[in-house]
């Protein structure tokens, strides 16, 4: 639970996948509310751990570079670096930024897909 609790605060601070769902416009946002009425498939879930195990990798690899920024403008290059890597991440699973954020919220609000994640994932409750 902690680990996946971890990746979600992780993705969450970044701002990764949800401000790129912003800033694609509305046609992104009635897409995402669209897929927001979808039910999440075990195929999307299993797609989701792999995802959200290679977004951590790459929070890892940039947690150093950003708390070290020498600026603000810096820290929004490393920010966008990082962010350009996990959609990669992200699409590369197999799902779309908008559907993973769509799990990270059903997880956070229902118990049962976040117990359903925590044994995916081996993490003890």
């Amino acid at each position: 639970m902690k680990k996946t609790l971890i990746a979600l605060a992780t993705v969450m601070a970044f701002g990764s996948t949800a401000a790129i769902a912003q800033q694609q416009g509305q046609a992104a946002q009635q897409m995402a509310q669209q897929q927001a009425q979808q039910k999440i498939t075990e195929g999307m879930l299993v797609k989701f751990v792999t995802a959200m195990e290679d977004v951590q990798a790459v929070t890892e690899k940039y947690r150093e570079k950003f708390q070290n920024a020498e600026n603000q403008e810096e820290a929004r290059t490393i920010q966008q670096s990082a962010q350009e890597e996990m959609i990669a991440a992200v699409e590369d699973a197999g799902l779309t930024p908008q559907e993973y954020n769509q799990i990270i919220q059903q997880a956070q609000n229902d118990e049962e897909l976040r117990n359903r994640l925590q044994e995916m994932t081996g993490e003890d409750s």
